[in-house]
Protein backbone atom coordinates (compact mmCIF):
# COMPACT_ATOMS: atom_id res chain seq x y z
CA UNK A 1 0.00 0.00 0.00
CA UNK A 2 1.47 2.87 -0.73
CA UNK A 3 1.01 6.70 -1.08
CA UNK A 4 -0.68 7.28 -4.34
CA UNK A 5 -3.23 4.41 -3.68
CA UNK A 6 -4.24 6.14 -0.74
CA UNK A 7 -4.37 9.42 -2.72
CA UNK A 8 -6.72 7.43 -5.13
CA UNK A 9 -9.09 6.13 -2.74
CA UNK A 10 -9.37 10.12 -1.14
CA UNK A 11 -9.96 11.70 -4.86
CA UNK A 12 -12.32 8.69 -5.26
CA UNK A 13 -14.48 10.20 -2.12
CA UNK A 14 -13.74 13.49 -3.61
CA UNK A 15 -15.01 13.41 -7.27
CA UNK A 16 -16.80 10.07 -7.53
CA UNK A 17 -15.13 10.11 -10.97
CA UNK A 18 -12.26 8.40 -12.46
CA UNK A 19 -11.70 10.65 -14.86
CA UNK A 20 -11.61 13.62 -12.58
CA UNK A 21 -9.22 11.65 -10.09
CA UNK A 22 -6.84 10.97 -12.59
CA UNK A 23 -6.87 14.78 -14.24
CA UNK A 24 -6.06 15.58 -10.56
CA UNK A 25 -2.94 12.98 -10.21
CA UNK A 26 -1.61 14.01 -13.36
CA UNK A 27 -2.31 10.44 -14.62
CA UNK A 28 -3.84 8.35 -17.24
CA UNK A 29 -7.12 6.86 -16.45
CA UNK A 30 -6.20 3.00 -16.56
CA UNK A 31 -3.47 3.75 -14.59
CA UNK A 32 -5.88 5.04 -12.11
CA UNK A 33 -8.32 2.28 -12.22
CA UNK A 34 -4.94 -0.18 -12.29
CA UNK A 35 -3.89 1.35 -8.92
CA UNK A 36 -7.26 0.98 -7.67
CA UNK A 37 -7.81 -2.58 -8.70
CA UNK A 38 -3.69 -3.50 -7.00
CA UNK A 39 -5.38 -2.12 -3.77
CA UNK A 40 -8.06 -4.36 -3.95
CA UNK A 41 -6.17 -7.37 -4.58
CA UNK A 42 -3.63 -6.25 -1.91
CA UNK A 43 -6.35 -5.81 0.59
CA UNK A 44 -7.93 -8.73 -0.23
CA UNK A 45 -11.86 -6.96 -0.84
CA UNK A 46 -13.81 -4.35 -2.78
CA UNK A 47 -12.89 -0.71 -2.23
CA UNK A 48 -15.15 0.91 -5.13
CA UNK A 49 -18.23 0.36 -6.84
CA UNK A 50 -20.10 1.90 -10.14
CA UNK A 51 -23.64 3.16 -9.50
CA UNK A 52 -25.37 5.23 -12.37
CA UNK A 53 -21.88 7.02 -13.72
CA UNK A 54 -20.37 7.07 -10.56
CA UNK A 55 -17.70 5.17 -8.48
CA UNK A 56 -18.30 5.19 -5.18
CA UNK A 57 -16.67 3.69 -2.03
CA UNK A 58 -17.68 0.52 -0.24
CA UNK A 59 -18.19 0.26 3.47
CA UNK A 60 -14.32 -1.49 3.16
CA UNK A 61 -13.46 1.94 1.16
CA UNK A 62 -15.10 4.36 3.74
CA UNK A 63 -13.07 2.46 6.63
CA UNK A 64 -9.51 2.97 4.19
CA UNK A 65 -10.82 6.38 3.52
CA UNK A 66 -10.08 7.58 7.00
CA UNK A 67 -6.96 6.42 7.20
CA UNK A 68 -6.05 7.39 3.37
CA UNK A 69 -6.75 11.26 4.56
CA UNK A 70 -4.72 11.46 7.88
CA UNK A 71 -2.15 9.41 6.31
CA UNK A 72 -1.88 11.68 3.03
CA UNK A 73 -2.14 15.05 4.84
CA UNK A 74 1.35 14.37 7.33
CA UNK A 75 2.41 12.71 3.90
CA UNK A 76 2.20 16.30 2.72
CA UNK A 77 3.00 17.80 6.24
CA UNK A 78 6.19 15.57 5.98
CA UNK A 79 6.96 17.23 2.60
CA UNK A 80 6.75 20.47 3.12
CA UNK A 81 8.80 20.59 6.43
CA UNK A 82 11.64 18.61 4.65
CA UNK A 83 11.50 21.00 1.76
CA UNK A 84 11.30 24.13 4.27
CA UNK A 85 14.61 22.43 6.09
CA UNK A 86 16.15 22.25 2.64
CA UNK A 87 15.47 25.83 1.98
CA UNK A 88 17.32 27.46 5.29
CA UNK A 89 20.49 27.24 3.81
CA UNK A 90 19.40 28.44 0.39
CA UNK A 91 17.80 31.97 2.16
CA UNK A 92 16.76 34.60 0.04
CA UNK A 93 15.28 38.29 0.39
CA UNK A 94 14.59 40.48 -1.53
CA UNK A 95 13.44 44.01 -0.72
CA UNK A 96 12.39 46.43 -2.78
CA UNK A 97 13.56 50.16 -1.24
CA UNK A 98 13.45 54.04 -2.41
CA UNK A 99 16.96 55.49 -3.69
CA UNK A 100 17.08 57.44 -0.37
CA UNK A 101 16.37 54.80 1.48
CA UNK A 102 18.52 52.10 -0.42
CA UNK A 103 21.68 54.22 0.50
CA UNK A 104 20.99 55.62 3.43
CA UNK A 105 19.16 53.42 5.94
CA UNK A 106 19.36 49.85 4.70
CA UNK A 107 23.05 49.39 4.48
CA UNK A 108 23.90 49.07 8.36
CA UNK A 109 20.86 47.16 8.79
CA UNK A 110 21.71 44.67 5.59
CA UNK A 111 25.25 44.14 7.06
CA UNK A 112 23.98 43.30 10.62
CA UNK A 113 21.99 40.94 9.25
CA UNK A 114 24.27 39.38 6.12
CA UNK A 115 26.65 38.83 9.19
CA UNK A 116 23.66 37.20 11.76
CA UNK A 117 22.78 35.06 8.26
CA UNK A 118 25.40 34.91 6.42
CA UNK A 119 23.34 32.14 4.20
CA UNK A 120 21.24 34.24 3.18
CA UNK A 121 21.25 36.35 -0.44
CA UNK A 122 19.83 39.58 -0.27
CA UNK A 123 19.16 41.52 -3.13
CA UNK A 124 17.62 45.12 -3.35
CA UNK A 125 15.55 45.86 -5.75
CA UNK A 126 15.75 49.92 -6.35
CA UNK A 127 12.68 51.90 -7.57
CA UNK A 128 10.33 55.18 -6.84
CA UNK A 129 7.29 54.89 -4.49
CA UNK A 130 5.23 54.40 -6.80
CA UNK A 131 6.43 51.65 -8.43
CA UNK A 132 7.37 49.89 -5.50
CA UNK A 133 3.78 49.90 -3.99
CA UNK A 134 2.70 48.71 -7.50
CA UNK A 135 5.01 45.85 -7.17
CA UNK A 136 3.37 45.24 -3.54
CA UNK A 137 -0.18 45.27 -5.06
CA UNK A 138 1.35 42.54 -7.78
CA UNK A 139 2.69 40.37 -5.26
CA UNK A 140 5.82 41.23 -7.12
CA UNK A 141 7.56 42.07 -4.26
CA UNK A 142 7.15 40.80 -0.74
CA UNK A 143 8.67 43.59 1.41
CA UNK A 144 9.50 47.30 0.88
CA UNK A 145 11.07 50.43 2.69
CA UNK A 146 9.30 53.45 0.75
CA UNK A 147 10.66 57.05 1.87
CA UNK A 148 7.85 60.09 2.32
CA UNK A 149 4.39 60.00 3.05
CA UNK A 150 1.97 57.32 4.71
CA UNK A 151 -0.57 57.32 2.02
CA UNK A 152 -3.77 55.51 3.15
CA UNK A 153 -3.85 51.74 1.07
CA UNK A 154 -6.49 49.48 2.22
CA UNK A 155 -4.06 46.57 0.89
CA UNK A 156 -0.92 47.44 2.61
CA UNK A 157 0.67 47.79 5.87
CA UNK A 158 2.87 50.81 6.39
CA UNK A 159 5.07 50.63 9.50
CA UNK A 160 6.74 53.78 10.24
CA UNK A 161 10.79 52.57 10.99
CA UNK A 162 12.17 56.29 11.82
CA UNK A 163 11.14 60.27 10.90
CA UNK A 164 12.94 61.97 8.29
CA UNK A 165 13.81 65.59 8.18
CA UNK A 166 13.56 67.02 4.61
CA UNK A 167 15.73 70.00 4.23
CA UNK A 168 16.78 73.11 1.56
CA UNK A 169 20.15 72.27 0.25
CA UNK A 170 22.99 74.76 -1.59
CA UNK A 171 26.39 74.52 -2.49
CA UNK A 172 28.93 76.21 -0.16
CA UNK A 173 29.64 79.31 -1.91
CA UNK A 174 25.26 79.90 -3.01
CA UNK A 175 24.57 83.06 -1.50
CA UNK A 176 22.29 81.37 0.77
CA UNK A 177 24.56 80.28 3.01
CA UNK A 178 25.40 83.76 4.27
CA UNK A 179 21.13 83.88 5.03
CA UNK A 180 19.95 82.57 8.32
CA UNK A 181 16.00 83.33 7.01
CA UNK A 182 14.89 82.42 3.60
CA UNK A 183 10.70 83.03 2.86
CA UNK A 184 9.20 80.94 0.47
CA UNK A 185 9.22 83.30 -1.91
CA UNK A 186 13.04 84.20 -2.06
CA UNK A 187 13.28 80.52 -2.29
CA UNK A 188 11.28 79.75 -5.30
CA UNK A 189 13.34 82.27 -7.27
CA UNK A 190 16.05 79.75 -7.17
CA UNK A 191 16.33 77.72 -10.12
CA UNK A 192 15.60 74.15 -8.95
CA UNK A 193 17.24 70.21 -8.98
CA UNK A 194 13.86 68.69 -8.85
CA UNK A 195 13.62 65.07 -7.98
CA UNK A 196 11.55 62.87 -10.50
CA UNK A 197 7.79 62.12 -9.56
CA UNK A 198 7.05 59.36 -7.59
CA UNK A 199 9.58 60.24 -4.87
CA UNK A 200 8.92 61.08 -1.83
CA UNK A 201 11.38 63.85 -1.93
CA UNK A 202 9.52 65.25 -5.63
CA UNK A 203 6.02 64.91 -3.24
CA UNK A 204 7.77 66.95 -0.49
CA UNK A 205 9.10 69.58 -3.20
CA UNK A 206 5.40 70.08 -4.70
CA UNK A 207 3.51 69.79 -1.37
CA UNK A 208 5.59 72.91 -0.12
CA UNK A 209 4.84 75.00 -2.87
CA UNK A 210 1.32 74.22 -2.88
CA UNK A 211 0.93 74.99 0.86
CA UNK A 212 3.21 78.48 0.46
CA UNK A 213 1.39 79.47 -2.82
CA UNK A 214 4.68 79.89 -4.99
CA UNK A 215 5.72 77.86 -7.83
CA UNK A 216 9.18 76.29 -8.31
CA UNK A 217 11.33 77.01 -11.19
CA UNK A 218 12.33 73.40 -12.18
CA UNK A 219 15.63 73.86 -14.09
CA UNK A 220 16.39 70.37 -14.25
CA UNK A 221 14.67 66.99 -13.12
CA UNK A 222 16.32 63.94 -12.34
CA UNK A 223 15.40 60.20 -11.20
CA UNK A 224 18.72 59.86 -9.76
CA UNK A 225 18.67 61.21 -5.65
CA UNK A 226 22.77 61.30 -6.10
CA UNK A 227 22.35 63.22 -9.36
CA UNK A 228 20.67 65.68 -7.31
CA UNK A 229 23.31 66.48 -5.06
CA UNK A 230 26.03 66.61 -7.64
CA UNK A 231 24.33 69.27 -10.03
CA UNK A 232 23.46 71.49 -6.95
CA UNK A 233 27.31 71.25 -5.75
CA UNK A 234 27.56 73.34 -9.29
CA UNK A 235 26.74 76.13 -6.98
CA UNK A 236 23.99 78.16 -8.72
CA UNK A 237 20.51 75.69 -8.30
CA UNK A 238 18.81 74.32 -4.74
CA UNK A 239 17.03 71.43 -4.30
CA UNK A 240 15.41 69.58 -1.23
CA UNK A 241 16.72 66.16 0.08
CA UNK A 242 16.78 64.19 3.15
CA UNK A 243 18.61 65.23 5.82
CA UNK A 244 20.07 62.11 6.76
CA UNK A 245 21.38 61.86 3.14
CA UNK A 246 24.03 64.88 3.38
CA UNK A 247 25.62 64.27 6.50
CA UNK A 248 28.90 63.42 4.41
CA UNK A 249 28.59 66.35 2.51
CA UNK A 250 28.03 68.79 5.40
CA UNK A 251 30.83 67.42 6.91
CA UNK A 252 33.17 67.98 3.76
CA UNK A 253 31.90 71.43 3.16
CA UNK A 254 30.29 70.74 -0.52
CA UNK A 255 26.96 71.66 0.29
CA UNK A 256 24.76 73.60 2.64
CA UNK A 257 21.46 73.99 3.99
CA UNK A 258 18.57 75.47 5.66
CA UNK A 259 15.22 74.13 6.77
CA UNK A 260 12.59 75.24 4.55
CA UNK A 261 10.53 78.21 5.76
CA UNK A 262 6.70 78.85 5.46
CA UNK A 263 4.03 76.02 6.14
CA UNK A 264 5.78 72.96 6.18
CA UNK A 265 4.27 69.59 4.78
CA UNK A 266 3.83 66.75 7.58
CA UNK A 267 6.68 65.49 8.39
CA UNK A 268 7.60 62.45 6.72
CA UNK A 269 9.41 58.95 7.00
CA UNK A 270 10.49 55.63 6.30
CA UNK A 271 8.10 53.08 6.37
CA UNK A 272 8.48 49.18 5.98
CA UNK A 273 5.44 47.89 3.76
CA UNK A 274 4.18 45.00 2.63
CA UNK A 275 0.58 43.20 1.83
CA UNK A 276 -1.91 42.85 4.48
CA UNK A 277 -2.77 39.57 2.95
CA UNK A 278 0.85 38.30 3.09
CA UNK A 279 2.57 36.88 6.00
CA UNK A 280 6.42 37.64 6.13
CA UNK A 281 8.43 35.00 6.12
CA UNK A 282 11.10 34.12 8.66
CA UNK A 283 14.44 36.53 7.27
CA UNK A 284 11.59 39.19 6.29
CA UNK A 285 10.52 38.83 9.72
CA UNK A 286 14.31 39.23 11.45
CA UNK A 287 14.78 42.01 8.71
CA UNK A 288 11.57 44.17 9.51
CA UNK A 289 12.35 43.68 13.50
CA UNK A 290 16.72 44.91 12.33
CA UNK A 291 14.48 48.31 11.85
CA UNK A 292 11.60 48.82 13.77
CA UNK A 293 14.05 49.08 16.49
CA UNK A 294 16.51 51.23 15.05
CA UNK A 295 16.15 55.23 15.01
CA UNK A 296 17.78 57.07 12.36
CA UNK A 297 19.90 60.51 13.25
CA UNK A 298 21.81 62.49 10.49
CA UNK A 299 22.98 59.35 8.30
CA UNK A 300 23.60 57.04 11.29
CA UNK A 301 21.44 54.02 12.30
Amino acid sequence: MNILKLQIVVLIEKYKKVTDVAAELGLKQPTVSFHMKSLENELGTPLFHSRSGRVLLTEAGHALHQYAVRIVALASEAERTVKQADSRSRLKLTIGASAISAAYLLPAALSGLAAQHPETEITVSEAHNNVLREQLRSRKLGLAVLHGYEQADETLYMNKIADDETVLIFAHGHPFASKDNLEPDEISREPWIQHAPGTGLREFADRWAGLNGVRLWNRLETDSAQAVKQLVMQGNAVAVFSKIGIAAEIESGSLRYRPLSGILPERGGFYLAWRKDYSLTEIQQNFADSLVHKEVHHGVL
